[in-house]
């Protein structure tokens, strides 16, 4: 078994390096490994949690993006405010908006919130209506309530320049079933992403799963929502692939228009845009 002296001493040629070529090979990696490294000596966590590292693993532009929050984002080191962005997502463009990292890799994470969807007859006082949810419970406060409609029709936009390149992203609603929700298990609702116009990717959601005379699990065609906190959903509308100097809009979209059926009792908070797991 290798000693923490003949360990040391591996590392010896190692040691002699600058901090800043340390910083430097450590930032190429990824976060988590930067967070190893900092244990292997005094040198190495030196240059770990420098801020030079951890300038260089958090995006090139988030410096301009926090420049866009609804309050100054507060840190102390540049490693607390890259863990702060996985954590703590902040609000930009005036609440219409949150950026955030993804921990493992430091891509950039955004959620589009309710009043910048474009949701038909959403500003229709017979159709839908804005409510407040608690601070604590929601990214943003203000979401968007279904009273009644037959034609359901949800979109979000957003630029691809602004997501991180060559990684593949994948988009969600974000949403709640209020106890007398109707309307919402069939017929499903389809969702679909497109690129300058082009689909990339189409498939049916079921938002409603509450019932016991349809088990959805039968169609695999069928992408159902699963769980996050403080009682919202989620469920994935779709996937694409942000290409590296491609700027294109990407549209998401959730729409039932053609069974017919009254449906209430959705609850929209956003569609947030994240790295696929």
């Amino acid at each position: 078994m290798k000693t923490t002296e003949n360990t040391m001493a591996e590392l010896g040629d190692i040691h002699q390096l600058p901090e800043d070529c340390l910083s430097h090979v450590i930032s190429s990696t990824t976060a988590r490994d930067a967070c190893v490294s900092s244990t292997v000596s005094r040198a190495f966590r030196s240059a770990a949690d420098s801020d030079t590292t951890w300038e260089r693993l958090l995006p090139s532009d988030y410096a301009s993006i926090l420049s866009r929050a609804v309050k100054p984002v507060e840190y102390a080191s540049k490693k607390e405010l890259y863990f702060r962005l996985c954590d703590h997502p902040v609000l930009i463009d005036g609440c219409k908006m949150s950026f955030g990292l993804e921990k493992s890799s430091g891509a950039k994470c955004f959620m589009i919130s309710a009043k910048a969807l474009s949701i038909v007859w959403g500003d229709d006082g017979r159709y839908w209506k804005w409510i407040v949810v608690p601070k604590y419970s929601s990214r943003f406060v203000v979401c968007a309530k279904l009273k009644s409609v037959c034609w359901l029709e949800i979109c979000g936009n957003i630029d691809s320049k602004i997501l991180t390149p060559h990684t593949i992203y994948a988009a969600y609603l974000i949403f709640k079933l209020t106890r007398n929700a109707m309307g919402l298990l069939n017929p499903f609702q389809r969702a679909k992403i497109t690129l300058a116009g082009n689909v990339v990717s189409e498939h049916f959601v079921c938002l409603d799963i509450g019932s016991k005379r349809f088990q959805p699990l039968e169609r695999r065609d069928v992408m159902l929502p699963t769980e996050r906190q403080y009682g919202w959903l989620e469920i994935k509308l779709g996937e694409f692939y942000n290409e590296e100097g491609i700027d294109m809009e990407v549209n998401i979209s959730l729409m039932e228009i053609e069974g017919g059926r009254w449906k209430r009792g959705l609850i929209v908070q956003g569609i947030e845009v994240r790295p696929r797991n």
